[in-house]
Parts: C-alpha cells; sequence; structure tokens
C-alpha cells in the first residue's frame, strides 16, 4: 500500500484543467473593451525566462548578481484560417490586410493577407482565458502578457483530405518583454485566478 505524504489538496479547487479563450489587442488597457478573439485554437505553452548575470571578482564570489534579461514565450495554434486576426496577432502595421475584397488570384470576394517589406513590429497584448466548474460555480483564470510580439513567421503544414483530423494548424511563436512604462514589478505578464480565492 503507498504511503501518501499528503492526503488532498493543499489549497481546494486550485487545479488548473481544459482549455482557455484566447484574445488580442492594441494594449492592455483595450482588452476588456476591444480585445478580439482569436478563434478556435489552442493554448499550447507559456514559458517565463530568466537570464541571470553576475559580475565577476575572480579572486572571490560573485559580488553582485541580478537578471539581465527577463521574457516569456508563448505558444499558441489556431485552427481558423482568418487573415484578419493574423494580422492582428502580428501588430497591425507588419502585413497588409484587407478583408472583403475583390480577389486577385481567386474569383469573387475574399480576405487578403500579404506581407514582406514592412521592418516594424508593433508590440500587441494577449489575453488568456481558462474557465472552469468549482464546486459548481464558474471560476476563471486570466493571464495578460503586456508587451508581445512574433518570433517566428506563419507556417502551417498541409494534410490530406483523407486525414483523420484535415483541418489546418497555424502555430504562433510570441515573445513578451517588460513593458517599462508600467510599474516594476507589473511589466511582463499577471495572473489572476479565482480559484483558491
Amino acid at each position: 500500500m503507498p504511503n501518501y505524504q499528503n492526503t488532498g489538496l493543499t489549497q481546494a479547487g486550485t487545479l488548473l484543467q481544459g482549455g482557455w479563450k484566447m484574445e488580442v489587442a492594441a494594449s492592455a488597457g483595450n482588452l476588456v473593451a476591444s480585445g478580439t478573439n482569436i478563434g478556435l485554437g489552442n493554448l499550447t505553452s507559456v514559458l517565463e525566462n530568466i537570464e541571470p548575470f553576475s559580475v565577476q571578482a575572480g579572486n572571490g564570489p560573485d559580488p553582485l548578481e541580478g537578471i539581465a534579461e527577463h521574457t516569456a514565450t508563448i505558444n499558441f495554434e489556431t485552427i481558423e484560417f482568418y487573415p484578419s486576426t493574423w494580422d492582428q496577432i502580428r501588430g497591425g502595421n507588419f502585413d497588409t490586410e484587407v478583408t472583403s475584397t475583390a480577389g486577385t488570384y481567386v474569383s469573387g470576394t475574399a480576405n487578403t493577407f500579404s506581407t514582406g517589406g514592412f521592418t516594424e513590429l508593433t508590440p500587441v497584448a494577449l489575453r488568456f482565458t481558462n474557465t472552469k466548474l468549482v464546486s459548481g460555480a464558474s471560476v476563471a483564470t486570466v493571464i495578460v502578457l503586456y508587451k508581445c510580439t512574433i518570433t517566428q513567421g506563419i507556417s502551417w503544414t498541409a494534410k490530406s483530405d483523407n486525414d483523420e483530423d484535415p483541418v489546418t494548424i497555424v502555430p504562433f511563436v510570441i515573445e513578451a518583454k517588460p513593458d517599462t512604462l508600467r510599474t516594476v514589478g507589473d511589466q511582463l505578464y499577471i495572473i489572476e485566478t479565482q480559484m483558491g480565492a
């Protein structure tokens, strides 16, 4: 028989489960009123990156240690093949995107997305919301990353019509950097959760 060290959760109702709603806006302040839903997909990972530094003494212990760079890497994917949302995720000024226009290479109305030649990336804010039931009540966990830019171009793998899941997945890799206009200690991201509260 196992010898358990704990008999249950230390904090009741604090198991994070399930998927996330994904939203993008020009700034964190705009997320509440006008965040754009990225659509169906999946938040696959959030990784906080800490690059330390130390001053080398040479003849003794390092006299000073600190953080040289503090960022986060976010990976998510969407299954909605919708260029307007891609443009927003990529900052809104890195691509040329037009909805419901006359197609050049397809007949009739099309959503167009073209890129190449722009050199500036405008940061955006991202919000990820997880909602679950705890004791019959809906509780939310929200992650907001304040200043995000893409670090990888759009890519996808085409699938066969006969694939068990023929839907194309479009992955995104994003880097969040500190927003130095915000208060120190609240520049990279914030997590708010109702679990255990």
